[in-house]
């Protein structure tokens, strides 16, 4: 929900894990950047052009495929630093 109350929209991101950079859509001056760690786990950070952080994450898939594991970080509206863990189970 947002400050308003009103539901947020999601926005799907496509991630390429080739380590290039590529534009952030609708957030002009951001580039994202993927890798794949292993074969189960992507990892991805978003940057400004001078290089700094904004954010990222690492997507961690289960070696037998029933659950993945999102830890990603950020800054909020008031520069401050976030950090957030989810795991989610096949069914």
């Amino acid at each position: 929900m947002t400050e308003k109350g009103e539901t947020c929209q999601e926005r799907p991101v496509t991630l390429i894990a080739d380590g290039r950079e590529y534009p952030v859509p609708n957030l002009p001056g951001l580039v994202s950047i993927t890798t794949l760690a292993n074969p189960n786990t992507l990892t991805t950070q978003v940057r400004r052009q001078d290089s700094s952080v904004v954010g990222g994450g690492t997507y961690a898939v289960s070696a037998n495929g029933s659950s993945m594991t999102v830890t990603n970080f950020g800054y909020d509206t008031q520069f401050r630093e976030f950090k957030q863990s989810t795991m989610w189970d096949r069914q």
